[in-house]
């Protein structure tokens, strides 16, 4: 099959869950079909990642893209509300981008188009080709916990409009599509209300269980790691909640306890939580898995989000002992207490914590459950080719 995949950003290098996510796609499909990727321009490492998707077979098309597209301009917020659209999807509402994707569809022959997000569903209108909307989490209920959980009025004002106005898109536009993929059946149970059961279909998140693989040799004492883009308010609020509220709990256990924030772009909020005693914030870092391999515990202490968390199936698949939130586990149905340890307080997640620690049999008992778990159900090549049979069954349907 000839598909057309896109994608609001290069997904490579893999410096956060949805390039992580649409690289491996990529990877698996475009060994079996003619996959060609039309991306904007946000980073300057963007021309090493279409040299990387090239590698893969991937025909890369890159949407010049002027450099503030991270900041949310007064154009920005003028456009989503005449178009009553979300305002990270207007963000992307570029004439560039469209323009683009009609050229390729006068010149190509495409059987199929794969619409990343509501970032890059919007372009629709463009073809009556058979399409995939690809969701990686549920938007509005994002926007639903970000409004729950803060305090500031503007703000929470704020994140309700984005909610309802994602509401609506989800109400409106996804059943709209041949297709509609969720990581979860939590989240695939939020768009059945709106699209026919038939179009929704669960492809999970996943991991490279040939890349992740348990590593103990540089693994440190009394370490917790977290791993997340900390520009991302999700992540912010978690790793603070951990600083502020359940880290005190387990130094007062295992004093030498050291706690590594690890991620890209972190805010003034997540730097200053490096003046903490036994934090450490290390910004970007080239390559996650030895950090992977340096924790004792792996923590995930999310209280904002939705879809499912690579980064439980990475530590997962390098055999590390998990603490989450049921949040930051949503979706992934693994045994609490076999596969991982759920606990959303501070105190019962920092008994938790306690426990992995001291414990070094536990600790290995959990992390080699979930180990064989992700082999079982997460792995990408099992994922990618259920995304394959997708694009095939719709192909057959408009043929």
């Amino acid at each position: 099959m000839k598909i057309l995949f896109l994608s609001p950003t290069v997904p490579f290098p893999l410096t956060d869950g949805g390039r992580i996510r649409v690289f491996n796609l990529l990877k698996q499909i475009a060994m079996q079909s003619d996959i060609s990727l039309l991306a904007l321009e946000t980073q300057p490492t963007d021309k090493e990642g279409i040299a990387e998707l090239q590698q893969l077979g991937v025909q890369v098309h890159l949407v010049p893209n002027a450099p503030t597209l991270p900041r949310v301009s007064l154009w920005t917020l003028i456009n989503a509300f005449f178009k009553g659209q979300p305002i990270t999807v207007a963000r992307y509402d570029l004439p560039a981008y469209r323009q683009k994707f009609k050229e390729l569809l006068a010149t190509e022959n495409y059987d199929l188009v794969h619409y990343e997000m509501f970032h890059t569903a919007q372009f629709h209108t463009e073809t009556n080709l058979p399409g995939v909307l690809s969701q990686q989490n549920v938007d509005s209920e994002i926007w639903r916990r970000l409004c729950r959980e803060t305090a500031n009025p503007f703000y929470k004002f704020v994140y309700w409009t984005q909610q309802l106005t994602f509401q609506r898109y989800e109400r409106v536009l996804s059943p709209k599509f041949d297709a509609v993929t969720c990581t979860s059946d939590i989240d695939a149970a939020i768009f059945q209300r709106y699209c026919a059961a038939a179009t929704i279909t669960i492809i999970p998140n996943g991991v490279d269980v040939t890349h992740f693989q348990p590593d103990f040799t540089t693994e440190r004492p009394a370490h917790l790691i977290y791993i997340g883009s900390m520009d991302w308010y999700p992540n912010e609020d978690a790793v603070a909640f951990f600083a502020d509220e359940i880290l005190p709990g387990i130094q007062s256990e295992v004093p030498d306890v050291q706690f590594s924030i690890v991620g890209g772009n972190p805010s003034a909020r997540v730097q200053k939580l490096a003046e903490t005693d036994g934090v450490a914030v290390t910004g970007r870092v080239p390559e996650i898995k030895p950090y992977f391999a340096e924790a004792t515990v792996f923590i995930v202490p999310l209280r904002i989000g939705s879809g499912t968390r690579l980064k439980i199936l990475e530590a997962l698949a390098m055999g590390k002992a998990i603490v989450s939130t049921s949040v930051g586990a949503e979706g992934l149905d693994l045994k609490d207490g076999e596969e991982i340890f759920i606990a959303d307080e501070p105190k019962p997640f920092a008994e938790a914590v306690t426990r992995l620690l001291t414990d070094p049999a536990l600790r290995r008992s959990i992390g080699e459950n979930g180990r064989i778990r992700v082999e079982k159900d997460y792995d990408w090549r099992s994922i990618g080719e259920k995304l394959h049979q997708l694009y095939i069954k719709i192909g057959r349907r408009a043929s």
